[in-house]
């Protein structure tokens, strides 16, 4: 079983959960320890300054959502994690103004916005598998966090995020979850202390500079 610091009672549960990441669509998925997993205010600040799209717009990113010390709470009640990713294509995650196609909501003609969205779709799925598995096998308690923000995922065809601009609830309220970059995880830290080997992809990339792209999702249990 690959573990990170596992110390976990029970790892025939966990390695059960691990295996649901990976039959299920995960390209790799590891248990680890909740106080491994690092929190930096600059990671939020960073959803902040310089704006992004999203910023205000959805009921999971900064300045809605978990505060940091809202984030370090809850870890603190956490013992084991599991921690995955999913592998998207450098074609794809990286396509010529993906980033401005996902801001402007219009769908480019190679279709790679709506390939992408699929796969954060499963990122979204993979987590509320692993969930709800985690009840079934008795763990108490669990908490999920994802890639990018839900409104894109689970309401990109609305106008805005209901929770924020409607009757207060949300559209999605059993898989909507924030992102960990969202709450202050620093992702790329995380997986890199996996062994993972992560290429930050900006708005000007260009699919040749970036040896693989990827999705990364996250479940505590307790």
């Amino acid at each position: 079983m690959d573990t990170l610091n596992p110390g976990t009672p029970d790892p025939e549960k966990m390695e059960t959960l691990r295996n649901v990441a990976i039959i299920h669509g995960a390209s790799a998925a590891m248990v680890i320890h909740a106080k491994d997993i690092p929190v930096d205010p600059r990671v939020r600040f960073k959803c902040m300054i310089p704006k992004c799209y999203m910023s205000g717009r959805c009921a999971h990113c900064p300045p809605y959502g978990y505060s940091m010390e809202k984030t370090r709470n809850i870890l603190k009640n956490y013992n084991q994690a599991i921690f995955f990713h999913v592998r998207v294509e450098s074609a794809i995650i990286a396509a010529k103004n993906i980033s401005s196609v996902i801001a402007s909501g219009m769908a480019d003609d190679a279709g790679n916005l709506y390939s992408l969205g699929g796969h954060y779709m499963l990122v979204y799925t993979l987590v509320d598998m692993i969930r709800k598995k985690a009840m079934k096998l008795g763990f108490s308690a669990t908490e999920g966090f994802s890639a990018g923000n839900c409104k894109d995922v689970l309401c990109y065809l609305k106008q805005s995020c209901r929770k924020l601009n409607g009757n207060g609830k949300c559209r999605k309220p059993d898989i909507s979850i924030p992102s960990m970059e969202s709450v202050g995880i620093d992702v790329f830290l995380l997986a890199a202390k996996t062994g993972w080997h992560v290429f930050p992809i900006g708005g000007q990339c260009e699919p040749e500079f970036v040896k693989r792209g990827m999705l990364m999702g996250l479940v505590l249990v307790a």
